[in-house]
Formats: structure tokens, sequence, C-alpha cells
């Protein structure tokens, strides 16, 4: 019969177990700090063959020890896939170059010690074999590199709104409304670098059948296009809709109504005409087939000398300047604490549609705010700013919150350049 052993038993052994094991890593110390002191003591031994035996034995060392931590980098960098592994940098391809001729290695060893492909490097050897001091593989003086102020000033954009609707399109925006000449592109690769210290292509709106597109969804001046719609919303469990009037043109936001539940027809009548009594009559409205823009609203918009458009059935593209307002307007309405009674609800909206008007920028406007737009405000022509101008650029940037909501951000960029001494 075999006795169990009891949990005594079991907690001696593995004490002991755990004992040998420390025991065998104080003498590995032991043993390895000796080593390191006698290697230490034989470089300063008065034989010269000592001493140049420790010399080699110390550089041996070094080198196993640079070769474990290249390994290391090594194998980082082969777990990433080949489209994400950083480019190696001209400068670089022509170190990779001048070691593989000092190490006698072929375009297959390089290329597995540098995690690269072979073919890379038999094509970097004919391009330096072909063109010489030409090849890019020596760099010339960047010429046309963004200077390092405009840099600075895309990682400040960055730190002063971290939100993810502020994206590189946005930031792009703001330095070119300060008459400085930037792409997205360049706002991404910024961002990818230390501080100094491909675009989707969007199917085109299809109007619908007879209807003329350059007059309806691309506009020449304002108050010609007007476009309606509505938005519902829920807090908590009260059900609210949000009644959008927008100029096609300049994308003014004209009127922005919130209803107590759903909105019957005449009250979009009466949002239509309180519009135009403010800001005067367009030649077209644009609605979608709700049943607030049916047969009577039609009639009724119509015997005031305005034609209404509406778009196929499920095709919102047609209408997608309100959509995309809709868009803008969910995201500010998920940071912001909104009430949960119509009126001080309607006065936060207010808030929204000044700022909204006032202070966001717009792409299709070249930058401009819907204001700037509605005005013909034409923003200054953006210069660029290189990295080889001599004069010194001072960047200030400063980001303020609109009536003291920090989901409605004001950025002020001024640059101003002193000529160098």
């Amino acid at each position: 019969m075999v006795l169990k052993p009891t949990r005594e038993r079991q907690i001696m052994s593995v004490w002991s177990i755990s004992t040998v094991l420390h025991l065998i890593d104080a003498i590995a110390i032991a043993i390895a700090q000796g080593y390191m002191l006698v290697r230490a003591r034989l470089t300063s031994h008065p034989s010269p063959v000592i001493r140049l035996a420790a010399a080699r034995d110390a550089a041996s060392w070094d080198a196993r020890l640079l070769e474990r931590e290249l390994a290391v980098f090594r194998l980082q960098r082969e777990r990433l896939p080949a489209k994400q592994r950083p480019h190696y940098t001209p400068v670089h391809r022509l170190e990779i170059l001048q070691i593989m001729r000092l190490r006698e290695w072929s375009a297959a060893e390089t290329a597995r010690r540098f995690v690269l492909h072979p073919n890379s490097v038999r094509q970097w050897l004919k391009q330096l074999r072909t063109a010489g001091t030409s090849s890019h593989l020596f760099t010339g003086p960047v010429w046309n590199r963004v200077h390092d102020a405009v840099r600075w000033t895309v990682h400040e954009l960055r730190r002063l709104c971290p939100e993810p609707e502020v994206g590189t399109r946005t930031i792009a925006r703001h330095i070119v409304r300060a008459a400085v000449q930037i792409s997205r592109s360049s706002v991404q690769r910024i961002l990818r670098e230390e501080p100094p210290k491909r675009r989707s292509v969007k199917p085109a709106m299809v109007p619908p059948e007879g209807v003329e597109s350059y007059h309806l969804l691309a506009p020449q001046t304002t108050n010609r296009v007007w476009q309606i719609d509505m938005m519902e919303l829920r807090i908590l469990w009260f059900r609210f809709t949000f009644a959008a009037l927008m100029d096609g043109f300049s994308r003014k936001l004209l009127r922005l109504k919130v209803f107590n539940g759903t909105p019957a027809t005449a009250h979009m009548v009466r949002l239509v005409r309180s519009a135009v009594r403010s800001f005067g009559k367009p030649r077209f409205l644009i609605c979608d087939h709700g049943g607030q823009f049916a047969g009577r609203f039609t009639a009724t918009i119509e015997t005031d000398g305005i034609t209404v458009v509406k778009g196929k059935v499920r095709q919102p593209s047609f209408n997608g300047k309100i959509e995309r307002l809709f868009r803008t307007l969910r995201i500010w309405l998920r940071l912001a604490v909104l009430p949960i009674s119509v009126r001080p609800l309607q006065q936060r909206m207010n808030q929204y549609l000044d700022w909204y008007n006032e202070h966001r920028p717009h792409a299709s406007l070249g930058g401009r705010t819907p204001d700037e737009a509605w005005n013909g405000i034409e923003l200054p022509e953006p210069i660029p700013i290189r990295a080889t101008d001599p004069d010194e650029i001072v960047v200030q940037v400063r980001r303020r919150s609109y009536r003291d909501d920090p989901a409605l951000p004001i950025l002020t960029i001024r640059m101003d350049r002193k000529e160098a001494a």
C-alpha cells in the first residue's frame, strides 16, 4: 500500500527545490562576477601577451552580447508583415551595402540578416552600379521639407484636440486657414514622426432623372438651393426630433429646430417661412419623401415661389450635405451633457448653430467657414514654409471653448516671420 505524501511533506519538498535553485543561481552569479573581476585584472597585467588575450576575450564577449541584441531586433522586425515594416532610409541602404562588401556576404545572407527580400538588395546594387552617386542611395539636401514650425503646429493641434473626430483633414484645414500650405498626407506623415524636435474616392452623387445636377447639388451662389431634413434623438425615455435647414452653396445652417416627438407638416412650413423672412427666398428646396414633406408641404411651399425637389427613394446622397451635418451633430451630442426638456435643448442647439456657422471650416469650401462663404470672404493664399527658409518662424496655437462648451473648440493659429539677423 502506497501512502500519499502529506501536505507538510509536499511543502518541504517544494521548499527544498526552491532552496536548491536559489543556491545554484547564487553560485552562478558568484562565478560570473569572479570571471569578470579576473578579466578586468588581466587587462592591466604587465605581460603584453596576457593583456592582448584579455582584450581579445573582452571583444569576443561584447560581440556575443551584441549578436544577441541584434537577434532581438531582427525577430521583432520579422514578426511584422512585410508591408508594415519600416523602410530603410537611403543612408541605411548605403550602410547595408557597405557592410555586405566588408563582410563578403551574399545578397541572400544580407537579406536574411536585415530582414529584407534578396531582390531588394540586388536592386540596390544595380542602382549603385548604374547611377553611381546620382542614385537615390545618396541623399541630397531636402529642399521641400516642411518647416519645423509647421511640424510643431501639427503636433500641437493634435495635443490640443485629441478627439477622434478632429482628424488629419481637419488639422490641415485649420493650418490652411492660417495661410500656410499643407496637405492631409503631410499632416499624416508628420504625426508619425517625433515632434520637433489613400484617400478613398467617394462615388459621385447621382441626381434624379430629369434634373440637372450642376445647379442643385453644386450651386454657384447663395440662396439658390436650400436643403431640409430631420433627425431623431432619444435622451433617456424622451424622444426629440431635430429639423435642419441649410444653404446648399455656403453650407450655412439657417435653422436648427427641436421638436418634442414628431413634427407635422405645418411645423416644417413655418420653419421654411421663418428662414425666408430672415435670409430671403431660394429658388429650389431639396427634401426627401418623409410624411412631413408630402403633397400639402409641396403645394404650400410652391405657392411661395419655391420649387420643391425630391430625390429618389433610398438615395440619401442627394441630400448629402444635411446628412453630413447630422453626422457632425451626433458626434457633438455624444460628448455634450444635454437637458431633457425642449426649451433648454433648443438653447444648446442655437449655440451649436452659431459655432457651426462661425468656426467650423469645410473642405468643400476651401477651408472657409459657412459664414465666410455666405459673405463672400476669401482666405489668404497659403504659402509653403520650408526648412530651408532663412527667417525665424514664431507660431502660437491656442484652443478655446465656444461659450464654455469644451466639445465646441475654437482653434487660433498665428504665425509671425522674423527676418534673420
